[in-house]
């Protein structure tokens, strides 16, 4: 499923082949289109120039140099792929974008997707205006995420997937994020004192630039795709030694997302507060 990482590789992808460019065809799927007549949207975006790629959170906006801005959330499975102008539609494929030179095309399997047209000055989907602050690009303050967080009794882990709180990290990023501060994913998020979500924070981000770093592929790959290696620390590596001690890492269900942990790295009760 796609994360702050895998997204933020969409984008620039997504920059290097549409900014600048002129939209000479443009298609739409109604299957995954929101806001709307995708073929009517279709119609206004062709013949418009591609200003701008941005991300926000999960989010891609495309920004023209006119009124049509177009808003993409991949879902589960959903990429953006370059592919040439004379290939058949692709299977899965929900959306086209064509320019003078390049034919980018996007797929989708499971049609978790959404594509959101928005012309003029017509509001943007709610779910991105509500988003917190994004993790990259705003970077994550620990004083303020902990303000957040205390006052929060769910888990921490949980509350690491609420988009408002903290745009783009998502059940990869918080439970690496999670093992590389030694923080239980079951916590309490307003248990955490203010030098756990330091840790949380320097945890996250490193998480983060790391997965982008190794992100050298010109498409994107999730890991859950059939033959695509794991390159993680504990995120789906349930009965392996964990990295870090060797002991065997647990995995847990919370709020029907799966999380691995290591129990002697990342015990329940802290050392400090045990009797």
């Amino acid at each position: 499923m796609p994360e702050l990482p895998e997204v933020e590789v969409a984008r620039r992808n997504l920059e290097k082949w549409l900014r600048g460019a002129k939209l000479t065809h443009v298609e739409l799927s109604p299957r995954i289109y929101y806001g709307g007549s995708a073929p009517l949207y279709a119609r206004r975006l062709t013949g418009r120039r591609i200003s701008a790629v941005e991300r926000r959170g999960k989010w891609l906006r495309l920004v023209t140099d006119g009124e049509p801005t177009l808003y993409s959330h991949l879902g589960m499975t959903g990429k953006w792929v370059l592919r040439k102008h004379d290939d058949p539609p692709q299977r899965f494929e929900r959306a086209r974008l064509d320019s003078a030179r390049r034919s980018v095309r996007y797929l989708d399997p499971r049609l978790f997707g959404r594509i959101y047209g928005i012309s003029g000055n017509a509001t943007p989907p709610p779910a991105f205006t509500a988003l917190g602050p994004d993790a990259l690009t705003d970077g994550i303050d620990p004083a303020v995420l902990h303000a957040r967080l205390s006052r929060i009794k769910r888990s921490v882990k949980e509350a690491l997937l609420d988009q408002t709180i903290l745009a783009g990290v998502g059940n990869i990023q918080a439970a690496e994020g999670l093992w590389r501060a030694r923080i239980h994913p079951e916590r309490a998020a307003s248990s955490l004192s203010p030098a756990e979500v330091r840790a949380l924070a320097r945890g996250l981000e490193g998480s983060i630039r790391d997965t982008l770093a190794r992100e050298d592929s010109p498409e994107i790959t999730y890991v859950e795709e059939a033959g695509a290696d794991n390159p993680f620390d504990v995120y789906g590596k349930e009965g392996q030694p964990c990295p870090r001690c060797k002991t065997t890492l647990r995995r847990i269900v919370q709020g029907g997302r799966s999380t691995v942990y290591c129990p002697r790295c990342q015990p329940r009760v802290p050392a400090r507060r045990a009797r």
